[in-house]
């Protein structure tokens, strides 16, 4: 019968071709567990005479192996104070991040704020203007069919001033918020915020 064609031992025996491997594989296994965890520096300079190595070799590879421990030793320690390090400004960063974001939303709430409060003044003047506009229609039509006089030329005049007056008014409060809305940063915040970017001038309107 060929080797390839032999069948395998029963269990519980052995074939001789692989009793060798298995007094080795024993031997080998037997060394390593009755073979103590460490050696004395005594033990190792025997071991050293018997190799023919001076003890004074023995000794200055011991003192090599303490320090290379101890450069070992420093190393982790100085690897742990810098992950540490690492992990105190992450932490750090993060706060600061969030008291970033905190002021920066307390700034734009405040900008808007302001922004706010400036529209609603030339919101409250244009309504002014649109007050004096329509006296002035009616004072126009009061005296459109009236005889010329000093009565009549004082009214349209006195509708005609305090139309300009307060148009002027307008125009100061509208420039105020146009350049307050284009400055850096309120523009972003009035783009964020959904406030007008500008609003326009006395002369710019159509029908107040």
């Amino acid at each position: 019968m060929s080797d390839v064609t032999r069948s395998r031992p029963p269990q519980g025996q052995v074939a001789y071709e692989d009793v060798d491997d298995l007094i080795h594989t024993a031997t080998r296994l037997m060394q390593k567990d009755s073979a103590p965890e460490t050696l004395t520096t005594e033990d190792v300079k025997r071991i050293g005479q018997e190799l023919d190595i001076p003890a004074e070799y023995i000794d200055r590879a011991m003192e090599v192996l303490e320090q290379r421990r101890r450069e070992q030793e420093q190393a982790k320690l100085e690897a742990e104070r810098a992950r540490q390090a690492r992990r105190e400004r992450l932490r750090k960063g993060a706060w600061v991040a969030v008291g970033v974001a905190a002021m920066l939303g307390l700034s734009g709430l405040f900008v808007r704020n302001g922004l706010n409060t400036e529209l609603q003044e030339v919101t409250r003047q244009r309504a002014q203007v649109r007050n004096v506009v329509e006296r002035r229609a009616r004072e126009q039509a009061r005296y459109a069919t009236a005889t010329p006089g000093p009565e009549r030329d004082a009214q349209l005049s006195g509708a005609e001033n305090r139309v300009s007056v307060e148009q002027r008014r307008y125009d100061l409060l509208a420039t105020g918020y146009n350049a307050s809305a284009s400055s850096f940063p309120r523009s972003w915040v009035v783009r964020l915020s959904g406030l007008p970017t500008a609003v326009p001038l006395s002369t710019e309107v159509a029908s107040w």
